[in-house]
C-alpha cells in the first residue's frame, strides 16, 4: 500500500501544478491526460529595474523552501520578453519527459526561483494549484482499478521473482567495503561499486579518500545542467551545451571575500567551446565581494575561450577586472590571446584593456597587422585623446600627422596655464645647426663641427648675421673637414651663423619623403578632416579604412541624443 500511495501522490500532485498553453509547443508526454508542464509568467529587469528585452538566457529553480536549500529541480531557457519585460514559457518544455514527477511526489509546497543570465535572482515564488487540480479524482484508483488488485514485489530471490528474468535465482552472496556504495556483480552476488560514501560527508568516484564534497579521480562528462554546492576535485571536466542561450561550464563563487568561480591548473586550464549563436563557452560570476574571481586559470594556456558564431563571444568578461590574463614565463608566452573579427574587446569604468609586462624585454601590449591594415587604431571624438603616453615615445618609422608642437606647463604661471610651441616644418628632411662666433684680429673665425656632419648632411645653406656693430661678414670657406670658416671685415666681430643640411643617412635615403602624392584610388573623394571641407563624417578616409566607427559615431551620436531629451 506505501507504493500505491506514493504513486497516487504522485499524479495528484502534478495534477495540481501543470497546465497546457495551446499556442506552444510542448513535449511529446503531453499526449498524456495531464501535461507534464507549468505555464508560468512574469518581468525580467536589471539591477537599475529596467526591463530586459530581445533574447535572454534564464535559469528557473524549484526549491521545498521560501529560502535557502538546495534546487530539486533546474532548467535553463531563452526567454524573449516584451518591451516591458514581461514573458510567459512553459516549465519543462525543454525535454520530452516535462517535469520530473518525483519533484511534487511528495505533496508539499514548491517555490520557483528566476535567474536572468547576469542577474541577481528574483525572490522566490510559491507554485498554485491550476484546474487540473480535478485529476486528483483518480488518486482513489490506478487505471481504473483498486489498490487490492496490486500485490507487493517479493524479495529479491523469492518465489515471485524468480519469474523475473533479472533477479537472482539463487542466495545473494558476496562482500563490501564499509563505505562503498553496493552494486550488483551478478545476478546473486553483490560487491563494490566505484562510489565512495564515507562518514564525513565527503562523496567520491574512483577514489577511497576524497579530500572535497565531490571528488571525481578520472574523467568526468556532464550532459545538462550540474549544480555543486560546495567543492569539485576533478582530472579533466567535459561540459557540453548544445541549446541556443546554454552554457558549458556555469560556476558562482558565491559572496564570501576571496572566493572563486572556477581554478583550473594544467596545461590547459579551462577550455570553453560553443557553436550556437547567443551561448557563452565559459561564464564565471564573481560574486559580490571584492578579491573574488569569476574564473581564474593556471597553466601553460589559463583560460582558453573559442566561438565560430557571429555576435557569440570566446571568453567574456564583466566586472571590475573584465578579463585578467598572466603569463610569467619568458618567450613567446601570452597573457590574453584574443582572435577573431575582434581578437579582444575591453569595456570598463577605469580600463577597457590593461596591458602589463615585467620583464625588461617585454611590452605592456603588442600589436601587429600581416596586411596593408592598421596594427593600431585609436579613435575618439568626445573630447579626450585618442592616445595618451606618460613616458618616452620611440618611433622606428615615418611619422605623419596634421600638425604638432610642444606642450609644457606655462613658465611664468605653471600651475594655471600651458605654453605651445608649433613645430619647425620643411618638404625637406632638414637639419639646423646654429651658435655663435667671434672673429680675431685679422678678422678670422674657424666653427668646429662634429666628425660625422658631412657623413649625415648634404646641401649645406649658411646664414650670418653680426651682432653690436655695423660689419660685413662672409663665409670664407664652405663645410669641410668638419668645419667652415667666417671671415669679417674688422676683427673682434661677434657673428651669429646658421647651417642647415639635407639628411642623407640610409634610413632617410630609403625612405625618402614624397611632397606631394595622389591619394590611392579607395581614398578618392574621401578627406583626413571632412569637416574643415563641409562634407560628411562618412566621407572620413579613417571611416573608410575602419568602418566599424560608424557604428561608435552612431552610438556617440545616440547616447548624446538620449541625454539632451533628459
Amino acid at each position: 500500500m506505501r507504493f500505491t500511495k506514493s504513486l497516487l501522490c504522485c499524479f495528484v500532485v502534478i495534477s495540481l501544478f501543470c497546465t497546457l498553453n495551446a499556442q506552444q509547443a510542448v513535449p511529446a508526454a503531453a499526449n498524456a491526460v495531464v501535461p507534464p508542464v507549468i505555464k508560468y509568467s512574469g518581468a525580467l529587469t536589471d539591477v537599475n529595474n529596467k526591463p530586459l528585452t530581445g533574447i535572454v538566457g534564464v535559469t528557473f529553480s524549484l526549491y521545498q523552501e521560501a529560502q535557502g536549500g538546495s534546487a530539486l529541480w533546474v532548467e535553463t531557457q531563452n526567454v524573449n520578453p516584451d518591451k516591458t519585460g514581461h514573458y510567459t514559457v512553459m516549465l519543462g518544455s525543454t525535454t520530452t519527459q516535462g517535469l520530473a514527477s518525483g519533484v511534487f511526489s511528495s505533496g508539499e509546497a514548491r517555490w520557483l526561483e528566476v535567474q536572468a543570465q547576469g542577474q541577481v535572482e528574483q525572490p522566490r515564488t510559491l507554485l498554485m494549484s491550476v484546474p487540473y487540480a480535478l485529476k486528483a479524482l483518480d488518486a482513489e484508483t490506478i487505471g481504473g482499478l483498486p489498490p487490492s488488485a496490486f500485490v507487493k514485489a517479493a524479495a529479491p530471490g523469492g518465489a515471485s521473482a524468480a519469474a523475473n528474468s533479472n533477479a537472482p535465482t539463487a542466495a545473494i552472496s558476496g562482500s563490501g567495503t564499509a563505505n562503498h556504495v553496493t552494486k550488483w556483480t551478478g545476478t546473486s552476488t553483490l560487491g563494490n561499486s566505484n562510489i565512495w560514501d564515507g562518514p564525513n560527508g565527503n562523496v567520491g568516484i574512483a577514489t577511497t579518500s576524497p579530500t572535497a564534497k565531490l571528488d571525481v579521480n578520472g574523467t568526468a562528462r556532464v550532459r545538462g545542467n550540474a549544480t555543486v554546492n560546495g567543492g569539485l576535485s576533478a582530472g579533466p571536466i567535459t561540459a557540453a551545451s548544445s541549446s541556443s542561450g546554454g552554457t558549458g561550464v556555469y560556476a558562482n563563487a558565491g559572496s564570501s571575500g576571496g572566493s572563486n568561480g572556477i581554478i583550473a591548473i594544467g596545461a590547459t586550464g579551462v577550455a570553453g567551446y560553443t557553436t550556437v549563436n547567443g551561448s557563452i563557452a565559459l561564464y564565471g560570476n564573481a560574486g559580490s565581494s571584492t578579491g573574488s574571481n569569476g574564473v581564474v586559470g593556471y597553466g601553460a594556456t589559463g583560460v582558453a575561450g573559442n566561438s565560430t558564431i557571429n555576435g557569440s563571444y570566446g571568453t567574456y568578461g564583466s566586472g571590475s577586472t573584465g578579463v585578467w590574463g598572466n603569463s610569467t614565463g619568458t618567450g613567446a608566452n601570452v597573457g590574453v590571446l584574443g582572435l577573431g573579427g575582434t581578437g579582444v574587446q575591453g569595456v570598463g569604468d577605469v580600463w577597457g584593456v590593461l596591458g602589463q609586462s615585467s620583464s625588461t624585454s617585454g611590452s605592456g601590449g603588442g600589436f601587429s597587422n600581416s596586411t596593408t591594415g592598421d596594427a593600431l587604431f585609436t579613435y575618439n571624438q568626445s573630447g579626450g585623446y585618442a592616445a595618451f603616453f606618460d613616458g618616452d615615445v620611440d618611433v622606428d618609422g615615418n611619422l605623419s600627422k596634421a600638425g604638432g608642437s610642444f606642450k609644457i606647463d606655462h613658465p611664468l604661471d605653471p600651475a594655471n596655464k600651458y605654453l605651445y610651441h608649433s613645430f619647425v616644418e620643411s618638404p625637406d628632411m632638414m637639419n639646423i645647426y646654429n651658435g655663435n662666433a667671434t672673429t680675431d684680429e685679422k678678422g678670422s673665425a674657424v666653427v668646429q663641427l662634429p666628425e660625422w656632419f658631412e657623413t649625415l648632411n648634404r646641401d649645406f645653406r649658411y646664414q650670418l648675421t653680426v651682432i653690436g656693430q655695423f660689419a660685413q661678414a662672409i663665409v670664407a670657406s664652405k663645410v669641410a673637414n668638419h668645419q667652415f670658416t667666417i671671415k669679417t671685415d674688422k676683427p673682434n666681430v661677434e657673428v651669429s651663423w646658421q647651417v642647415t643640411g639635407i639628411r642623407q643617412d640610409a634610413w632617410a635615403n630609403t625612405h625618402r619623403i614624397p611632397v606631394e602624392v595622389e591619394k590611392a584610388q579607395a581614398d578618392r573623394g574621401l578627406y583626413l578632416h571632412p569637416e574643415l571641407f563641409g562634407a560628411p563624417p562618412q566621407k572620413s578616409i579613417a571611416l573608410a579604412h575602419h568602418p566599424m566607427m560608424l557604428k561608435m559615431i552612431k552610438q556617440q551620436a545616440a547616447a548624446k541624443l538620449k541625454t539632451s531629451a533628459k
